[in-house]
């Protein structure tokens, strides 16, 4: 270790009591990992936006999919049959953190309040509105409890 870090490191334990060892944060116990995941029912949705963005068409190359989600409720403004199923990505640090999410397409939508967690099963379509767009349609939506693991790791 550089010898100033040391210094400093030394410097802060006397002035606190504690260690920098015992004041990590193990974001394993808090996020899932977003390796590659071949199997269409255990990816997360950080996977499957990699996935969706990876391919030339995906309207063509994803309808029939099947999806089986959880995230968060985000309310879109322009459609009132549709909400943002989401999850808070790590891009480097617990501190920086974004959400990221896929449509749900459902006449329901208005029903599931926002930031309720929920289990989305169903299989991916195309909607027209203005223009067409991947969407999920689901085949059942399930209120659940926070999930222990609210993050997803985009970094490792």
């Amino acid at each position: 270790m550089h010898k100033s870090l040391q210094l400093l490191q030394d410097f802060a334990k006397q002035v606190t009591k504690i260690s920098l060892a015992e004041t990590s944060i193990d974001v394993w116990k808090y996020a899932e990992s977003a390796h590659e995941e071949p199997n269409p029912y255990k990816r997360n949705i950080l996977q499957w936006r990699r996935l969706i963005s990876s391919v030339k068409d995906p309207l063509k190359t994803f309808p029939g999919e099947p999806i089986d989600l959880i995230g968060f409720v985000q309310h879109t403004i322009n459609s009132p049959e549709q909400f943002i199923l989401a999850r808070h990505i790590i891009r480097c640090c617990l501190a920086d953190t974004v959400p990221l999410g896929l449509p749900v397409y459902t006449p329901n939508a208005a029903m599931f309040p926002p930031n309720s967690w929920l289990r989305v099963k169903g299989c991916f379509g195309v909607q027209i509105q203005t223009k067409p767009t991947l969407v999920i349609v689901p085949q059942k939506i399930k209120s659940i409890s926070e999930p222990k693991k609210i993050y997803i790791n985009g970094v490792f």
